[in-house]
Order: C-alpha cells, then sequence, then structure tokens
C-alpha cells in the first residue's frame, strides 16, 4: 500500500504542475473552436490530457513492446521453465507491460506503450479524468483482446491518444484530436497514419465495432481501504487511489457507445510477474539485482533517485533547505577521470565506499567492473535527467548542451539517445526551428520511428503553411 500511495502522490505531483504548462501552440486554434461547439470545460480537459499525454511521451522512453510469451516458453534456466500447468508470467517470464509497476515506468524513465499508457492514466485519474485502454476484441491477435490505446472520456466523446506512437491520432484533415466516433465514421483517418508503404499503422485495419474497453485499475484501487482512504483524504489534499469500476462501466456503455467493458489483465499479471520475480531471485543474480535496485529506489538513497523525485514535485531549483532536482542530479555525476580509476585506484574505491572483503581477484575485478558500468550508467542518466529540466524550465539553449552535446555526442553506448534525440527535436522546435526539429526526428531509428516520422511530416506541414501564410501576408 505505500509503493502504491507513494505511486499517487508522484502522480498528483506531476499532473498539478503540468496542469500549469501552456497548450500545444498547433493545438490551439482547434481548442478554441472546441471550447464554442463544446463549452470552456469540455475543451479544457481535453487540453490538460493532451498536456499529461505530452509529458508522458517526453518523460517515459519509449522501450519495444515484447510479445505475449507463449504457454510453453519459460526463462532460460529457470527452475520452474517447462513446468506442466505454470503460465509464462508465473515463471517470471518477461512479456508486454506486466513487467513493470507504474512507479517502476516513472522512477527508471523508460516503458512500453503500454507502461506508458499506464502512466498516462495514472496522471490523468489525479485531474479527474476518465480513461480506459481501448483492445481490439480479434480471435486472431493473443492476448484477446489486443490492447490498442488509451482513450481519456470526456462528457461523451473518448479523445485518442496512442502511446506507441507517442502521438494522439489526428483528426481528419490533421485538426485537433480525434475521437473514436470520429474514426469509427472516417477509416481514413487511421490510414493517414501509414508512412509510405512499409510502415503501415497497425491497427488501420482493425474492426473497430469490436472494441473493448479495458479499465487500468490494480488490486489496491479496487480495494474498500484505498475507497476509505481516498474519503479521509478528501478533506485535505484529494489523491484519487480509488477505482469505481463498476460505476465507470456504465458511464462508457451509456455515453461513448461501448458495449464490451472489463478490467485490464495487465495491473494483476504485475503482481505475479513481481512475486515470481522474487521467487527466481534466489538462483538467479540478474533478477536479484533488479530488485535490490528497485528497493534501493524505493529508500531514495541515492542522489539519481532523490533528483528524480524532486522533478517529480516540480522542485527543479536549489533551495535553502533543499538541493533541488538539478543539485541531486549534479552529485549523482561522478566525473569521468574518477569513473576511469574505479578499476585502479584504491583511493578511488574508497572514496566511493568500495570495500574489499574476502572475495578472490577475480571476484573483485568484477564487482569493480560493475561498480564501473553503473556508475557511467548513472552519469548518463542525470545528463539527460538534467536536459530534460531545462527544457522544462525553458533554458532552451542549456537543454540543446546537455541533450546534444552530453547525451547524444558523448558515447555511441548511451541508452537515452532516442529519448534525447526526439526532447532536442521538442527543444528545436519550441525555438521555432521547426527544420531542424524535423530533421533531427528523421535520424531516429528506436521504438518509436514510426510516430516520430509522421511527426516529423506535421512539422514539415506546419512550416509549409508558415511559409504560405508569410508570403501570402501584406
Amino acid at each position: 500500500d505505500v509503493r502504491y500511495l507513494r505511486e499517487a502522490s508522484w502522480a498528483r505531483s506531476i499532473s498539478k504542475w503540468v496542469a500549469q504548462r501552456p497548450d500545444d501552440p498547433d493545438l490551439a486554434p482547434w481548442l478554441k473552436q472546441l471550447e464554442k461547439d463544446r463549452g470552456e470545460e469540455h475543451a479544457y480537459e481535453v487540453s490538460l490530457a493532451a498536456r499529461l499525454f505530452d509529458w508522458t511521451v517526453r518523460n517515459i522512453q519509449l522501450a519495444p513492446l515484447l510479445p505475449f510469451p507463449g504457454q510453453a516458453a519459460g526463462p532460460a534456466g529457470g527452475a520452474a521453465a517447462g513446468t506442466p500447468g505454470v503460465s509464462p508470467i508465473q515463471q517470471a517470464t518477461p512479456g508486454p507491460g506486466y513487467t513493470a509497476f507504474p512507479w517502476q515506468t516513472l522512477v527508471y524513465g523508460q516503458g512500453d506503450a503500454w507502461q506508458r499508457a499506464r502512466v498516462f492514466m495514472l496522471l490523468c485519474r489525479q485531474q479527474q479524468i476518465e480513461t480506459v485502454m481501448l483492445a481490439v476484441d480479434d480471435a486472431r491477435l493473443s492476448p484477446r483482446p489486443q490492447p490498442w490505446l488509451p482513450a481519456a472520456l470526456i462528457d461523451d466523446q473518448m479523445y485518442l491518444f496512442d502511446t506507441g506512437l507517442g502521438l494522439p491520432i489526428r483528426a481528419a484533415g490533421g485538426a485537433g484530436i480525434a475521437t473514436l466516433a470520429q474514426v469509427r465514421q472516417d477509416a481514413g483517418i487511421l490510414r493517414a497514419l501509414d508512412v509510405g508503404t512499409e510502415m503501415r499503422y497497425a491497427k488501420g485495419t482493425a474492426d473497430l465495432a469490436q472494441l473493448v474497453a479495458l479499465i487500468d485499475a490494480s488490486p489496491e484501487a479496487l480495494s474498500y481501504r484505498m475507497k476509505a482512504f481516498e474519503l479521509e483524504a478528501a478533506a485535505g489534499e484529494p489523491l484519487f487511489v480509488a477505482v469505481a469500476a463498476e460505476d465507470l462501466a456504465k458511464r462508457l456503455k451509456s455515453r461513448a457507445g461501448i458495449t464490451a467493458v472489463d478490467l485490464w489483465q495487465i495491473p494483476f499479471q504485475a503482481w505475479v510477474y513481481r512475486g515470481a520475480l522474487f521467487a527466481r531471485a534466489n538462483q538467479d543474480p540478474e533478477a536479484m539485482r533488479r530488485l535490490m535496485y528497485d528497493q534501493m529506489i524505493l529508500e531514495n538513497v541515492h542522489p539519481l533517485t532523490q533528483g528524480r523525485v524532486q522533478y517529480f514535485r516540480g522542485n527543479f531549483e536549489k533551495t535553502a533547505d533543499n538541493p533541488g532536482a538539478k543539485g541531486y542530479l549534479v552529485e549523482a555525476r561522478v566525473p569521468n577521470k574518477v569513473i576511469g580509476q574505479i578499476e585502479t585506484s584504491p583511493e578511488v574505491q574508497a572514496s566511493l565506499g568500495l570495500v574489499r572483503t574476502r572475495e578472490n581477484d577475480q571476484e573483485w575485478a568484477y564487482r569493480l567492473q560493475i561498480a564501473k558500468g553503473m556508475a557511467t550508467g548513472i552519469k548518463q542518466t542525470a545528463t539527460y535527467w538534467l536536459g530534460m529540466i531545462h527544457y522544462e524550465t525553458g533554458h532552451y539553449e542549456t537543454a540543446i548542451e546537455w541533450l546534444k552535446r552530453r547525451s547524444l555526442e558523448a558515447s555511441e553506448d548511451n541508452p537515452w539517445k532516442p529519448g534525447a534525440r526526439y526532447n532536442l527535436s521538442r527543444v528545436y522546435e519550441a525555438l521555432g526551428g521547426l527544420e531542424m526539429a524535423r530533421k533531427t526526428l528523421l535520424l531516429d531509428d528506436s521504438p518509436q520511428k514510426h510516430g516520430n516520422l509522421l511527426l516529423a511530416r506535421y512539422l514539415r506541414e506546419r512550416r509549409e503553411r508558415q511559409t504560405k501564410l508569410g508570403a501570402t501576408a501584406p
């Protein structure tokens, strides 16, 4: 329960300061028209959902969506591998969505499309925007139903946000965010998401009449104790931690025309996978390492974690009693000279708390190698997150320094290159450099490549509109 409440608290903090951010200028004209057509409250909720989605895409680097493991699959060398009657998840076999709780996705800053969706929906919940994961019920797909994308239910409309593309689905003509009703009426909306003939939008030919709305509700969110906690917390600053799944199902059926509603299995599968990982930890050093790293994160014992949490809280700068996100992340960055001496200098080893016990030479050398790798990885992560903070605070030129020179160009093996490239493009866009932003996206070869190529197309179209307007201006 403590982890779950902390997760909700982080989401509340993030959603509060993101709500203060300006709207996407590309959406602004459409939002003004939406306000006239549907009212101010409706337009505000749509714009808020768009801002929360944008934060999710920028801050959660997309990882590949793993295939759902076959029933006979098992972890290599795992004790339960091939055990009759034991599911792959019970054998801690990785698969789509269930390998991380939302708090892990938030802290680590990366996740697959379904994990991204859970973060987005978690943020929306704290702003009382109801969301579901739409899924296609096709007998040819596994798992069935096949999750597609999260949708925000606002009044009687379901607005579509694709966490795999990293983009909202655009309405016909590229104006605004498409609703489910519009996509059902106009198949061309999804076909417009194709990039050439080789990169086709996967759900472009799906039968959208056979959709299931999956409610993202963890076991904690469905418990009476969380409902009681939520009622008690309502007297102060509300923290929304309970999900009234039955009531939401009724609203979906009456308002949005969704006839099939179910609980999403991923939140429950995440708990099963977590339990299986604990069972494997005694025999699998990698499982033990992951669990120990999670525990370090939860205890906030490392400056990297403390900096990340301060970022969630919107505490970017140093104050009299708080180093702020920047201060902690700068502290987490061990100088390259020190990293280079970890394996050879007793003084450096002592300064980093590396003390040799009864290890033989080979074991000690291996531990030092691991420590050097961790120090490098932590520095790369802190560097990338500092670039993100400079973006959030409007220090765009400084953000370019951290995202481009210190992240993209610093080393070949930096795991944050996809996120750094995407956010660098967003910095160029914020500075008005649409062509530079577009060219940066065209270099991408990450799991978000499809969406980034679409975004590059949208930037080109916007630049052409601006050029046309400039040419016709008196």
